[in-house]
């Protein structure tokens, strides 16, 4: 069946939609563009998202294997959807089916393709991230473990299992917002005359590619102290005090640097139960670049 032009929303059309896609993953077929259905159903979309709406719209994005980053959004508000109505065990078979769909590919935040830490050996890349590590050392910069990777130490004595990059940030020396942009423009420079960065996958100047490992990205974000207020893009804005993270302690799975009270941290980055375990969990993304956007303004080029 061949898409209709879209017209004002129509719950049966988005159903027609969603047992279309549902044929599509059943028999796995990739005879028919799933981009055409795409913009038909952001013509349809009405908020609240539908149920029907909200798969139609992952069954299509991960059979074109597209926008891995919506797809995880959209699991997380269909998962919202369903624990609201009383039907999580709906949504929990939906995602078995699209995980079923996909293997041995892997969805991601990031990506369908980029192996996940579950497949990888975690001794070669400490092993690299003692490396880079090292050598911003060598370069007068302390880096400790960040975000997903710090939880993943800290919560599961290892990294998680369903995760794909590494998080680092660099303590700058900058005591201001001003500085801070300044120094981080500056290290790029540094992180490129020593090999350091990575030009295929940088795409954001507010977080740093370094040289990746087997097809793990290595994220470096900026930090800094003002005053006795910490700074950690995006998810912390002074929240925390300079006592929560300095001096830093050596992680005991790692040895390598991590707050001094990371619990504090990952409270602020994950949620008060950043100790369950939610592998949709989606971070807010457009409200930490509101809190930060005066920083990210002098990064502009």
């Amino acid at each position: 069946m061949e898409p209709r032009a879209s017209g004002a929303p129509n719950a049966a059309r988005i159903s027609e939609i969603r047992m279309i896609a549902l044929g599509l993953i059943h028999t796995k077929s990739e005879e028919i563009s799933c981009w055409p259905y795409i913009q038909e159903l952001n013509a349809l979309k009405r908020r609240p998202l539908s149920v029907p709406w909200l798969e139609a719209m992952i069954m299509l994005a991960v059979i074109g294997r597209v926008r891995p980053s919506r797809v995880y959004g959209f699991l997380n508000k269909l998962r919202d959807r369903r624990r609201k109505h009383g039907d999580i065990d709906l949504f929990d078979r939906f995602e078995a089916m699209i995980r079923a769909y996909l293997a041995p590919e892997n969805l991601t935040n990031h990506s369908y393709t980029r192996p996940v830490f579950a497949d990888l050996d975690h001794g070669r890349l400490w092993a690299h991230v003692s490396d880079l590590i090292g050598a911003l050392g060598a370069q007068g910069y302390t880096a400790f473990l960040n975000s997903g990777t710090l939880l993943g130490v800290v919560r599961d004595q290892r990294l998680i299992a369903h995760d794909d990059d590494i998080d680092l940030a660099v303590l700058l020396q900058a005591q201001s917002e001003k500085d801070a942009a300044a120094e981080w423009r500056a290290l790029k420079d540094q992180l490129i005359a020593k090999g350091l960065f990575d030009h295929d996958t940088h795409r954001d100047p507010a977080i740093y590619k370094l040289k990746p490992l087997d097809g793990t990205q290595i994220d470096l974000f900026p930090a800094w102290v003002q005053g006795d207020q910490v700074f950690v893009y995006p998810h912390t804005h002074g929240e925390l005090s300079a006592v929560d993270v300095l001096p830093l302690q050596p992680c005991a799975v790692t040895g390598h640097a991590v707050p001094a009270n990371p619990a504090k941290m990952l409270s602020l980055n994950y949620g008060p139960e950043w100790e369950v375990p939610d592998p949709l969990f989606k971070f807010p993304w457009a409200a930490a670049n509101a809190r930060f956007a005066p920083f990210l303004e002098r990064l502009a080029p």
